[in-house]
């Protein structure tokens, strides 16, 4: 166990959504992104009960629950003006207390409820977040600030209430936070950075596909230019 296991939030709100329409102009989008609340639901390593992904990619073992933290809806409130709901403003499962990107860790195991999960990595906000609030630039703008949301993965299944503490439990010794990861997933030059975060065991299978990717261009690159 490491330092630092005093990190703890609470559930504010726990939602979950069956595939909706969102409009965005005369774009009717079929997405899983509208969510309502719930007292509680079951976390099982596929998936929440009544919560429903429309694409492929937007689901798997390392990206069942999304977490996003009052703090930011407060930073998005005060920054842009905008005008976020009290819940699933950026389509999470869990709204907390707490437990931002700059202080959860890749590979933070947390209990919660009946459940405990791991952060996996950061979530990657796709065009639906801009087109929810009607600012085009929006889904740049999220990523760019690092308050993107975070993915976990279930280790055990549980029942989950709105309410319920998320306490850390274990934190590996890496030192890289969810917004540390984002950073160097964002940065495409940063080469030693995508080998560092390559180490990490704990972080998504699809970011370590992303980053040894990255590593394989700038090899194939470096051997081009060599004379």
């Amino acid at each position: 166990m490491a330092d630092g296991l005093s990190l703890t939030g609470r559930i504010e709100w726990l939602c979950v959504g069956a595939a909706s329409i969102l409009l965005s102009g005369d774009e009717e989008i079929r997405t899983g992104y509208l969510k309502t609340p719930v007292g509680e639901v079951w976390v099982s390593r596929s998936g929440l009960s009544g919560d429903e992904q429309v694409y492929a990619t937007h689901g798997g073992p390392d990206r069942v629950v999304l977490s996003y933290s009052t703090v930011n809806y407060e930073f998005w409130r005060q920054s842009l003006g905008l005008d976020f709901p009290e819940y699933a403003a950026l389509g999470e499962n869990f709204t907390t207390t707490g437990l931002t990107e700059f202080e959860v860790h890749v590979g933070d195991v947390f209990a919660v409820g009946g459940a405990v999960i791991q952060a996996a990595q950061p979530r990657s906000p796709c065009h639906k977040v801009a087109a929810r609030y009607r600012r085009p630039k929006f889904t740049i703008e999220v990523a760019r600030s690092h308050r993107t949301g975070i993915l976990y993965r279930v280790l055990q299944e549980g029942v989950v209430s709105t309410g319920d503490t998320m306490q850390l439990v274990a934190r590996e010794g890496h030192g890289y936070s969810i917004a540390d990861a984002n950073q160097i997933l964002l940065d495409r030059k940063d080469i030693e950075g995508a080998r560092s975060l390559l180490d990490v065991d704990s972080l998504a299978e699809a970011k370590k596909a992303e980053l040894r990717e990255r590593i394989a261009k700038s090899a194939l690159t470096d051997l081009k230019e060599t004379p």
